[in-house]
C-alpha cells in the first residue's frame, strides 16, 4: 500500500523547504553504496575487498605508486605482498600484514590518519579467514572488454526461450539471476503507475488526463505493449531521445552552446535519427566523419559535424567525449599512464584516439561551417610516467588499429592536391568545402568502431538499460571495463548481439526493454531488495532529468511548453537556466542532493509564475470547481496522475478549510506542496 503523503497540515515555504530537504537527503542515502554484510561465503575480492582497497589504499599502493613495493589493486599482487613480505596470509587475518596495519593503534597504521569502520574491518577479516591457497575465489583478472565474449549463443538458451521475442529472453535471464540470489521480485506496477512511468521515460512528459484515462479504461490485454509502440512513434519520443543523447555525447553546457546546437542543426540531426529510427552505427559513423552535407538541409547527415565543431579543435576533449559511446568506457585516466585499475586500457589507446582527430580543424566555408582534415601532420609523441617518449599510433581499445605511413626522422612531409578528394584552398582564400584527404584518419576510425565492434553495441544497450531502469547492467554506465563487471554479463552480451543482428535498431531495443518484467515492477522494495539494486528485482526510483522536470512542471500546471516559451520568453529562459543549473546530472553514479536544489523547488519565482491563474491553465480551472473534495481529487489527478487516499483527503480538507477566506492562496500552496513531493519529481 502506498504511504500517504501526510504533508498538508503545515503548508508554507518553510514546510516546503523542509520537505524537499528530507526528500533530497533520502534520495542521497538510498543511492549510497553499501558494503556487503552478508554470509562470509559471499564476501568476495571483486565485490567487497577490491572496492574497499581502491577507495582507501590504492592511491599509495597501486599501479602508479607502490609504497613499500605493495600493490593492492590486484588480487595476486595483494597476496604476494611487498618488501615486508606477504600482505595476505589465506586463512589467518592476524598473520596478514594488511589486516594488522589496518587495526586501531597499529604502528605503522593504514590508512594514515584514518581508521576503517568496524564493519569494514570485519569484512576484510572474514574474507581472509575464508580464503585458502589456490582459492578460485581469488578471481584473476577478468577478460578485457577489448576482446568481449560473443555473448550467450542462441543455441545455449533453453528451447522454451530460444527464438522468442527479445523481451521474453530478457525476462528469462533476469529471472535466472533472481533465482540464483534467492530474490522474489516485487509485484507488477498498476496501470496508473505504469502509464506515468512509460510516458516520462519514452516521451519526456506525463500523460494528459485524457491519455491516461484512455489507457486505464482500455480492456485490451496487450495495451501496455501497444502503448509502448505508439509512444516510440510519436514526435515527443524523437525530441526526448535527441535531448538525452545530446547530453550523453556533448554534455550539458551553457545557454549559448545549447542554442547553437539548435541553430547549427545538431539537434535536428539527432531528432531525425530517432524519428526515422536510423541504425545507431550509421549515426555514430556520421558524427565521427563530420562531413559537410551536399544537399543541405534535406541530407540526413546535416548537423552531424557539430559534435566535432563544438569542441573547438580540442582533440583530447573529442577523444574523451566519444570514447564512452564507441567503447563504453571513460578513458581520461589513461592520459598520463595506463589506466590504474582497468588494466586493459592503455595510455597508447588514449593517444591513439586523440591522433584519430588531431588532423582536424574547424573552418568556415562558402557552404557553411565545416571540419577540415589534413592529409599530413598529426604525428605526436607522448611520455609515460618514466618519461619515456612513445609515438601516438592509431591503435584503439577494441583491438583495432589503422596502418599509416609515418615520416622518417628528419623527413619533411609534402602536402599536395593529389592527396585530397576535396583540396584545401590556397592561403588566405575561403574554401568552397572543408578539405577531405584520400587517406582520412577520421574515416578509418569511424569504420573501426562501427563495424565489427561489440563495444559499440554494448555501450548503447547499457545506456538504454540505465535510462529505463535507473541503473546500467554495468554501473557506472560509462565504465564497461574489467574494473566494473556487469551484473548480468550473459544478458548484456545477448542484448548487444541482438542489437547488432537487428541492424542496430534503436526503437526495437527500447521497446523490448520497456516490455520486460523488470521494467514494469513496483518501487516497493523490502530490505532484501535494497541490498541488491543491481538485481532489478524492484523498480529503482529515477530522479528526472532537468529537461523532463522542466517539461513536467510546465505541462502539469496546464501550459504548452512551446506556447509558454512564446508568451513568456524570459520566464521560460529563467526556468530553463535555473533547472539545468540545479539539476545538471544525467545518470549520476550516486545521486547527491543539494540545499540549492531544495531552495529552488520551494522558493522559485519561476514555479510561482506557473501557479499564477491564467485563462485555461490548471489552477484557473481548479478554482472554478466549487465542490472542495472534487477539486482536491482533480488536483491530484492533474499533478500526480492519481486520486488522494483517505488520509491525504482528510489533511487537505482541513488545510483548505483553514484558508477558506483565501481560496487562491490555499489552492496555490496546496499545488506547490504536491510539486515539492518525491512522487512528483521521481519516475517510480
Amino acid at each position: 500500500m502506498r504511504p500517504p503523503c501526510n504533508p498538508f497540515r503545515y503548508v508554507s515555504r518553510l514546510w516546503r523547504l523542509g520537505l524537499a530537504l528530507m526528500m533530497l537527503s533520502g534520495l542521497a542515502l538510498a543511492a549510497s553504496p553499501r558494503l556487503s554484510t552478508s554470509d562470509p561465503a559471499t564476501v568476495t575480492w571483486q565485490g567487497d575487498i577490491e572496492p574497499l582497497f581502491d577507495r582507501e589504499c590504492v592511491k599509495c599502493h597501486g599501479p602508479i605508486k607502490q609504497k613499500g613495493g605493495l600493490d593492492l589493486s590486484r588480487f595476486q599482487s595483494a597476496v604476494t605482498g611487498g618488501q615486508s613480505g606477504p600482505a595476505i596470509v589465506p586463512g589467518s587475518p592476524e598473520a596478514s600484514l594488511v589486516y594488522r596495519y589496518l587495526k586501531k593503534d597499529s604502528d605503522p597504521h593504514m590508512p594514515p590518519k584514518k581508521q576503517l569502520e568496524t564493519r569494514e574491518m570485519a569484512t576484510i577479516a572474514r574474507w581472509i579467514a575464508h580464503l585458502s591457497l589456490g582459492d578460485p575465489e581469488g578471481e584473476p583478472e577478468p577478460s578485457p572488454p577489448s576482446h568481449p565474449s560473443s555473448g550467450t549463443p542462441r543455441e545455449a538458451l533453453p528451447d522454451t526461450v530460444s527464438g522468442r521475442p527479445v523481451h521474453q529472453v530478457i525476462d528469462y535471464l533476469i529471472r535466472e539471476e533472481w533465482n540464483q540470489r534467492k530474490l522474489v521480485p516485487t509485484s507488477l506496477s498498476d496501470d496508473r503507475t505504469f502509464v506515468r512511468r512509460v510516458y516520462l521515460d519514452l516521451n519526456g512528459r506525463p500523460p494528459s488526463v485524457e491519455e491516461a484515462n484512455h489507457f486505464l479504461y482500455s480492456g485490451d490485454s496487450a495495451k501496455r505493449s501497444r502503448l509502448i509502440q505508439r509512444l516510440t512513434r510519436s514526435p515527443d519520443y524523437a525530441r526526448h531521445m535527441a535531448g538525452i543523447f545530446d547530453l550523453l555525447l556533448l554534455g550539458r553546457k551553457g545557454t549559448t552552446e545549447q542554442d547553437q546546437r539548435h541553430q547549427h542543426g545538431w539537434m535536428s540531426f539527432l531528432n531525425r535519427a530517432f524519428a526515422k529510427n536510423r541504425p545507431w552505427n550509421e549515426v555514430i559513423y556520421e558524427i565521427i566523419l563530420a562531413r559537410q552535407p551536399r544537399d543541405h538541409p534535406s541530407d540526413p547527415t546535416a548537423g552531424a559535424l557539430w559534435f566535432l565543431y563544438e569542441h573547438k579543435n580540442n582533440h583530447q576533449s573529442i577523444a574523451e567525449s566519444i570514447a564512452p559511446m564507441v567503447f563504453g568506457t571513460q578513458i581520461k585516466c589513461a592520459q598520463c599512464h595506463d589506466h590504474p585499475l582497468a588494466h586493459e586500457i592503455k595510455q597508447s589507446h588514449y593517444w591513439g584516439l586523440v591522433a584519430a582527430f588531431n588532423r582536424s580543424k574547424n573552418v568556415t566555408t562558402k557552404a557553411g561551417l565545416g571540419v577540415a582534415e589534413s592529409a599530413i601532420g598529426g604525428f605526436v609523441n607522448f611520455a609515460n610516467l618514466q618519461q619515456e617518449s612513445q609515438p601516438a599510433r592509431l591503435v584503439f581499445l577494441n583491438g583495432k588499429s589503422i596502418k599509416e605511413k609515418r615520416p622518417q626522422p628528419g623527413e619533411e612531409e609534402q602536402d599536395s592536391p593529389e592527396a585530397y578528394h576535396v583540396v584545401p584552398p590556397e592561403k588566405d582564400q575561403e574554401p568552397s568545402l572543408a578539405a577531405i584527404p584520400r587517406f582520412s584518419r577520421r574515416e578509418g576510425f569511424a569504420q573501426a568502431v562501427t563495424r565489427d565492434n561489440p563495444l559499440l553495441a554494448k555501450a548503447f544497450v547499457n545506456h538504454v538499460w540505465a535510462l529505463l531502469l535507473g541503473r546500467g547492467l554495468v554501473h557506472p554506465v560509462d565504465e564497461i571495463n574489467s574494473k566494473h563487471p556487469a551484473s548480468h554479463p550473459e544478458l548484456l552480451d545477448w542484448l548487444a548481439n541482438a542489437f547488432v543482428d537487428s541492424q542496430y535498431d534503436m526503437r526495437a531495443l527500447i521497446e523490448a526493454i520497456a516490455q520486460c518484467q523488470a521494467y514494469q515492477l513496483t518501487a516497493a522494495p523490502d530490505a532484501t531488495h535494497i541490498e541488491h539494486p543491481d538485481a532489478f528485482a524492484y523498480a529503482l526510483e529515477k530522479p528526472l532529468t532537468a529537461e523532463t522536470l522542466m517539461r513536467l512542471l510546465i505541462t502539469a500546471t496546464g501550459h504548452s511548453p512551446e506556447e509558454y516559451r512564446r508568451h513568456f520568453p524570459e520566464k521560460a529562459k529563467g526556468l530553463r537556466a535555473s533547472i539545468t543549473t540545479q539539476f545538471p546530472d544525467l545518470l549520476p553514479v550516486t545521486y547527491q542532493a543539494t540545499l540549492q536544489q531544495a531552495m529552488f523547488l520551494t522558493n522559485s519565482p519561476e514555479i510561482d509564475h506557473l501557479l499564477t491563474p491564467r485563462v485555461g491553465n490548471v489552477i484557473d480551472r481548479l478554482l472554478q470547481i466549487k465542490d472542495r473534495d472534487q477539486r482536491i481529487r482533480e488536483t491530484f489527478l492533474a499533478l500526480l496522475g492519481r486520486h488522494p487516499d483517505a488520509t491525504e483527503l482528510d489533511y487537505i480538507r482541513a488545510f483548505l478549510n483553514d484558508r477558506k477566506d483565501h481560496p487562491l492562496r490555499g489552492q496555490k500552496q496546496f499545488m506547490w506542496s504536491l510539486l515539492a513531493t518525491p512522487e512528483f519529481q521521481l519516475n517510480r
